[in-house]
């Protein structure tokens, strides 16, 4: 498999990617968690000192109607004070059935205690009212300081009780949301920081390779420009570049083997010319000759027309 150019981008590219992905599906998966969470803390501690509140809103409701009832000048403005009472207890009951069903196991027994007293609290209440509307206002009073005041103050000691746990679920959920902040901060940026680390490298480590390819390729060229056709272009890679490199040393390979037909061309020639010359010289020789010979029967025939003209003469 080659390892081209194309390949190494689509590889840095898709690691990129990849993490980028990550990064985002973490983040909202994250983020789903932290809602989770804010739900749960609404629906849960939030909700439940918010109901508790109320609670202790109701009892206060409840005991200062009973005080109303205890200064009341007529049965009828006790009787006002009583249906006043009543809608506080009703907003007391609505208050703690709402809470039963939301609340937990370990705070099951502040409940009961509370459920408990309520009743406590509730019958001394009922005696109250009745001697109030029977005229009996020191009877009722005592019941008042003695029993009433006990039971409501021992509903404010667990309602009190109540209020610190929540309360300390509440710190407990805002340490936890913190702590995930910080955890799911510190790992995106551990993401970003390694995508952004791995596509700087990838793409320098790109750009290095391309650069020494083209450089060996461009000396090589050069070498060529300048005649010498001894020095081939070394190849470390499978790439395009390694490619192109490959096509420079076939072309000096090329090259070498038209000089090398060009050099044969020219001995041949050489050869040729050498041989010319010889038998040009050997012409040359003969055509010597030949006028010496001609000279030499130039001078025959010559000798031969004196010796003709003697005896013509004789």
């Amino acid at each position: 498999m080659r390892f081209t150019i194309k390949l190494k981008l689509l590889l840095t590219f898709a690691v990129v990617i990849a993490m980028l992905l990550g990064t985002a599906v973490y983040s909202i998966a994250t983020l789903g968690q932290v809602n989770d969470n804010w739900s749960d803390t609404l629906t849960g501690p939030a909700e439940r000192l918010r109901l508790a509140q109320n609670l202790d809103i109701a009892v206060l409701q409840q005991l200062r109607q009973q005080k109303n009832m205890l200064s009341s000048a007529s049965v009828n403005e006790t009787k006002d004070y009583i249906v006043k009472s009543d809608a506080a207890r009703a907003e007391f009951d609505t208050d703690l059935a709402k809470i039963l069903a939301n609340t937990t196991a370990q705070d099951m027994a502040f409940w009961a205690q509370i459920k408990d007293l309520s009743a406590n609290w509730r019958n001394a209440d009922d005696r109250i009212r009745a001697m109030m509307l029977a005229g009996d206002t020191a009877g009722a009073l005592n019941i008042s300081t003695t029993d009433a005041r006990d039971t409501s103050t021992k509903i404010d000691n667990v309602l009190a009780q109540v209020f610190d746990s929540e309360r300390a679920r509440l710190k407990q959920a805002d340490q936890d949301a913190a702590n995930d902040y910080a955890n799911a901060r510190l790992i995106l940026i551990v993401i970003a920081s390694t995508a952004s680390i791995l596509a700087f490298l990838s793409a320098v480590w790109i750009i290095i390779s391309i650069n020494k390819g083209i450089s060996r390729a461009v000396r090589t060229v050069q070498t060529v420009a300048d005649g010498d056709l001894t020095e081939f272009a070394v190849i470390t890679t499978k790439d395009e570049i390694g490619e192109l490199l490959g096509h420079v040393n076939s072309m000096i390979e090329r090259l070498r083997g038209v000089v090398a037909d060009a050099l044969s061309a020219s001995d041949n020639v050489s050869s040729g010319s050498q041989q010319l010359s010889a038998g040009s010289e050997q012409l040359s020789q003969g055509a010597t000759e030949q006028a010496s010979s001609a000279e030499e029967a130039s001078a025959s025939m010559e000798e031969m027309a004196a010796n003709i003209k003697q005896n013509a003469d004789n």
